[in-house]
């Protein structure tokens, strides 16, 4: 084979050189002028990581700020405002969020509109014009202030976060966009959530017409479809007495002022079937002895007694007298125990020798309504003190009688004093006579634990406010749109 010269060897190199593609040296430039995108592109993503943890942070702050208001209303709004932006700040110290207020109840369902009652007792905005409902919410304008009360707290802060490596191309910031936090206290408009232990008693003597009556049972089966059967045990208590032998009817009402239960209805917790869609209301269980003892409740024809249902109303929800709760399942969390009185009439007691003491199962009654009353207080005191909640309501006559005629103490004085205080060292009270609607909201919008009523017509959302106010928790929200 010949060999490769020296001039040959030059000829195939000049023709190599020649021949090369120009894209190998495009392709340097192309990579040279992509490497600034690429750091951009790098610089962003790093850059919108840190926006979406601080859009996360903020996030965080305002929920914690929303729950913390909450805690304050409805009576509260001022304070509320202040805690939560005072949380919203140590949580995100950037945070610089706006306060508002609705008021949220429960709706009609498919008609979308506020349920009957619902305003004002669980909150009031002083008009429901602007509410927007879906099948089971209503969430209403409120700002609080006078006799407007609301419910719900919406925190909301929007936040500029600076870039660390995007200002090389001249982005400095970005923004999270407003967040919104929203919180509620109480039932909220929707079915009760957290545990309690509640005995109803309810006033059903004569003076109460069978109009009334049955309205008020009406009221108070409502009420019972806005809690949680599993979580909330209910018991029935009469003033007066039912019968010892009771037959078909479980409240059949007694014909002696000294035999026969006060509670005839033990701890339930299957008043309401399961609701046709989720969501939704759900329907009275007809079987339950709760709800049965209601329908057959009638008028008694004993007097108006007061200490004495009480006490044993006490004593049953403390276990001091033997319950049912053992047979019940256990609840994730301790109840709150609570007792619902209400009355429409001075006391109309017999003389019956017994004590306040909750620690006696003795009986107690007293021909004179003023030591009748007192009776009342004492024992309300003692149930207090082993922290039972109690609610009262004056109903009709009761909130112009007095304990014993003449200059003592009006009856509506006593049922306040026997309530439960509206904060620490802040008592319930009567503050009018209950006679004008408008002295009935004031009253019944105070945020105490003492209630007042007209008719059978409101004892229904009465019940339901008093439920309400025994609902303490703070919970996160969303409104309907």
């Amino acid at each position: 084979m010949r060999g490769i010269t020296t001039a040959t060897a030059s000829a195939w190199a000049r023709k190599s050189a020649e021949a090369e593609p120009p894209e190998r040296g495009g392709s340097i430039v192309i990579f040279a002028l992509l490497v600034p995108l690429l750091f951009a592109a790098l610089a962003l993503a790093l850059d919108f990581g840190k926006l979406a943890y601080e859009r996360q942070d903020l996030s965080n702050a305002l929920d914690a700020a929303a729950l913390a208001g909450a805690g304050s209303l409805p009576n509260d709004p001022t304070t509320a405002k202040t805690a939560a932006i005072s949380y919203a700040k140590s949580n995100d110290p950037q945070a610089d969020p706006t306060i508002a207020f609705r008021c949220l109840v429960a709706s009609t369902g498919a008609s979308k509109t506020v349920a009957s009652g619902q305003v004002p007792n669980v909150c009031d905005p002083g008009a429901t014009a602007g509410a927007i409902c879906n099948e089971t919410l209503c969430s209403i304008p409120c700002v609080p202030g006078g006799t407007k009360t609301c419910n719900t707290i919406i925190v909301t802060a929007t936040k500029d976060v600076p870039f660390a490596f995007a200002p090389v191309i001249g982005v400095n910031t970005g923004n999270t966009g407003a967040l919104s936090a929203i919180a509620c206290k109480g039932s909220c408009g929707t079915q009760i959530p957290n545990p309690m232990d509640i005995v109803m008693v309810a006033d059903r003597t004569g003076s109460m017409s069978d109009a009334d009556r049955n309205l008020m049972v009406a009221g108070i089966k409502s009420t019972l479809q806005t809690m949680t059967k599993e979580q909330q045990y209910v018991a029935l208590g009469t003033i007066g007495r039912s019968a010892t032998t009771p037959g078909s009817c479980i409240t059949k009402p007694s014909t002696s002022q000294t035999t026969g239960p006060w509670l005839p209805v033990p701890f339930t917790n299957n008043y309401t079937n399961t609701p046709a869609t989720p969501g939704g209301v759900p329907p009275l269980n007809t079987s339950s002895p709760l709800v049965s003892g209601l329908t057959c409740l009638n008028s008694s024809s004993t007097g108006t007694y007061l200490a004495a249902p009480l006490k044993s109303a006490a004593r049953y929800v403390l276990g001091l007298t033997p319950n049912n709760l053992g047979t019940l399942p256990v609840r994730s969390t301790p109840a709150r125990k609570a007792i619902i009185l209400e009355t429409d009439g001075q006391p109309n007691e017999e003389n019956i020798s017994g004590s306040t003491d909750l620690g006696t199962a003795t009986d107690i009654g007293n021909t004179n309504g003023t030591v009748a009353c007192n009776n009342l207080i004492d024992v309300a005191k003692k149930a207090k003190e082993h922290g039972l909640l109690i609610i009262t309501v004056s109903f009709g006559e009761a909130n112009l009688a007095r304990c014993n005629g003449g200059s003592t103490s009006f009856v509506r004085d006593v049922l306040a004093a026997a309530a439960s205080p509206k904060a620490p060292g802040v008592p319930s009270t009567a503050s009018n006579d209950c006679q004008s609607t408008a002295s009935r909201a004031a009253e019944n919008g105070d945020g105490d634990m003492f209630f007042c009523a007209a008719t059978g017509a409101e004892m229904g959302p009465i019940f339901a406010s008093a439920v309400n106010a025994i609902s303490t928790n703070s919970r996160l929200i969303r409104l309907p749109e």
